[in-house]
């Protein structure tokens, strides 16, 4: 029952995006369509991220008594640091927002089974790092909620059975804030934050050619989004926290802070019967919903001529060429792996010798397609 449904939301959102994408293109032109970027616009902030966090790194001081002093001086006194903050900031919230954009595109375009599992199982990796990051810099600031995060964290964790006791220790120093604690949440911030490269990496590894870049005119647009957002609501601080005061201050980021209004309403243990089961049902969705009758590509090897144009074109490394054995002229013959092969029709089009076919759309209704695609602009593809 529950596969149907899913699958009858997919198949009406599909509907619903493909008006939306024929709509953009018709205003902005197919290169300039930003659904087609919604694998790259997420890097794009992730540089933005990268960049404006080397320049706050190089004026913060990572200790519970010069945290707050640093974050303020950065604000107040350096050159166009406000900014640099600011930017930062929206950065990280736009950077979520476009992963959860990219995220809901993907789902409804069907782009993550089969030959993709990997980049969905990496996609859900890199969305709880992306938690990870943003809390613990939010940590950093050292305000009246960087305490709380602190104090909430730690007896989350420890709610958490088995392991639970160990990781709060680990988190808060046996119990103890102090400036290892400062140093947990600053490896954690900037520790993971290196490490997405390496976990986009894998994201990117079943696509030959994926799109990680937008173009110049995408790109001033959301750098000019964020500058605007960070020069009209300024990043700023809440009191200094003290560990004699009662905190009182807790502004909510949505993006990043969402778990604690949840933890504050139902407790810890509830909070992880509810976020442990919801992340188990977000990477075995590709299960949960029907497939379509698969069937990989076939090679006719009395046409095959060797060229590797198909192994070349397939942006899934779905086919490679290997030697012949079977006496024929041609020295080699393209293989189809099964499992990676997406049935985009890619390799037919690129084929000069019908020698490779569709088992559900032979060669000239894919032709046909290919050029209805040229005509009205094709979608380059995306990670």
């Amino acid at each position: 029952m529950i596969s149907v449904v899913l699958t009858k939301i997919v198949r009406e959102g599909q509907k619903v995006l493909l008006r939306i994408e024929d709509i953009l293109n018709k205003i902005l032109g197919s290169e300039q369509n930003v659904l087609y970027y919604h694998g790259a616009i997420p890097n794009f902030f992730m540089w933005m991220l990268f960049l404006s966090g080397l320049l706050l790194f190089a004026y913060y001081t990572c200790t519970l008594e010069a945290a707050y002093q640093s974050v303020e001086y950065i604000t107040q006194k350096i050159p166009f640091g406000d900014m640099i903050r600011g930017i930062h900031r929206y950065a990280a919230d736009a950077m979520m927002l476009a992963v959860w954009l990219h995220a809901l595109r993907v789902y409804l375009t069907d782009r993550y089974r089969e030959y993709r599992i990997i980049a969905w199982y990496s996609g859900v990796a890199l969305t709880v790092m992306m938690l990870i990051i943003g809390i613990s810099g939010y940590i950093l600031v050292w305000d009246e909620r960087s305490y709380i995060i602190v104090k909430m964290m730690s007896e989350f964790l420890g709610a958490l059975p088995f392991v639970g006791e160990t990781l709060s220790h680990a988190f808060i120093n046996d119990n103890v804030i102090s400036n290892y604690t400062m140093s947990m949440s600053f490896f954690l911030h900037a520790g993971i934050s290196l490490s997405l490269l390496v976990m986009l990496w894998i994201h990117y590894m079943r696509i030959s050619r994926p799109l990680v870049n937008v173009t110049w005119a995408i790109g001033c647009l959301l750098a000019g989004i964020v500058l605007v957002v960070s020069a009209l609501f300024p990043a700023t601080s809440g009191p200094e926290a003290n560990f004699t005061v009662e905190p009182t201050y807790f502004d909510i980021d949505w993006f990043y802070l969402w778990i604690f209004p949840v933890m504050k309403a139902v407790g810890y243990p509830l909070t992880w019967l509810i976020v442990l089961p919801a992340l188990v049902v977000v990477t075995i969705l590709p299960s949960l919903i029907k497939s379509k009758d698969h069937e990989a590509a076939n090679v006719n090897a009395n046409k095959c001529v060797g060229c590797k144009l198909c192994s070349v074109d397939c942006p899934y490394e779905a086919i490679y060429m290997a030697p012949r054995n079977d006496g024929s002229k041609f020295k080699e013959i393209a293989i189809v792996i099964d499992e990676r092969c997406a049935e985009c029709g890619l390799c037919v089009g690129a084929c000069n010798f019908d020698a490779i076919e569709l088992p559900f759309n032979l060669s000239p209704v894919v032709m046909d397609d290919i050029r209805m695609a040229l005509e009205e602009g094709a979608e380059p593809v995306a990670a």
